[in-house]
């Protein structure tokens, strides 16, 4: 006999998923460095040696003066001789006038007037050691300078990341279902 029953089929749900992973990307700014320097300033001031030489005593030593140099000497050399030839004078007029020294004042001038002059030679350098003067004026340097000043700067860039959050999406694959059925249910008969 074939009695009715009840046929029960089921099927589940079938769930899926997408899975987006996350991302992040990162983009480094690139740096940069200015450097600014100038050059140092040297400043040299120089003063030249110098070296003075003086010939004039060398020149006058020979004789070869300049003529307001002669004028002035050969002044002094008349003063000098006036001022002997003064003493000189008094000197005699005293010895002359001493006539109580009971001696021949006339006599003894007039030999001591005869003779013959005495003349002294000396030997000498023409123009005289040491008459040629020099100075000397040293140089100087003086070196100053300035530093120079050295900037440094660092510009900022930004960097930039950005960052996708990831996502898990769910879906439904299949539905879930029951199907129930009845079979059978019928009744074998003779006939």
């Amino acid at each position: 006999m074939n009695l009715e029953r009840l046929d029960i089929t089921q099927m589940f749900t079938k769930l899926s998923w997408d899975v987006q992973r996350p991302t992040y990307t990162f983009e480094p700014a690139k740096t940069d460095v200015q450097i600014e320097k100038s050059p140092a300033e040297v400043i040299i001031k120089r003063t030249q040696p110098r070296l003075i030489i003086d010939q004039s005593q060398c020149w006058a030593d020979m004789n070869c003066k300049h003529i307001f140099q002669r004028v002035r000497d050969e002044a002094e050399d008349g003063k000098q001789a006036f001022f002997t030839y003064l003493s000189t004078v008094t000197t005699e007029g005293r010895r002359i006038g001493a006539i109580e020294n009971k001696e021949n004042p006339i006599k003894n001038l007039a030999r001591e007037k005869s003779l013959a002059p005495k003349y002294q030679f000396t030997y000498g350098n023409v123009p005289k050691n040491f008459s040629l003067k020099f100075e000397i004026i040293p140089g100087e340097t003086h070196v100053d300078w300035t530093e120079s000043k050295m900037k440094v700067d660092f510009p900022s860039h930004p960097y930039h990341h950005q960052y996708e959050q990831g996502r898990l999406s769910y879906y439904i694959q299949k539905q879930n279902q029951l199907h129930i059925q009845v079979i059978g249910g019928t009744i074998d008969r003779v006939q």
